[in-house]
């Protein structure tokens, strides 16, 4: 995140299985950028990858994960 608290950068370090390696690509993963609230959707918000549906959507997960933990400790103003 930017100093706006915003995602600047997501990436995969490893992908191990045999379909859905779409994942990985800088060109889906910038679908993420600018956003600095937890709701985004799969499917919606954030486009599907046929053969990668449960990657895809863990990834999203983990991203609202994310903005919605740097979310609290701004307000605990710890950051």
């Amino acid at each position: 995140a930017n100093t706006n608290f915003e995602v600047e950068k997501v990436k995969v370090l490893k992908y191990r299985s045999e379909h859905g390696g779409e994942i990985a690509s800088k060109k889906w993963l910038t679908q993420f950028i600018g956003y600095s609230k937890g709701e985004l959707k799969y499917k919606k918000d954030i486009s599907a990858i046929s053969g990668a549906t449960i990657s895809a959507n863990s990834m999203t997960i983990a991203v609202n994960t994310f903005l919605k933990n740097i979310q609290i400790l701004k307000e605990n103003k710890v950051l």
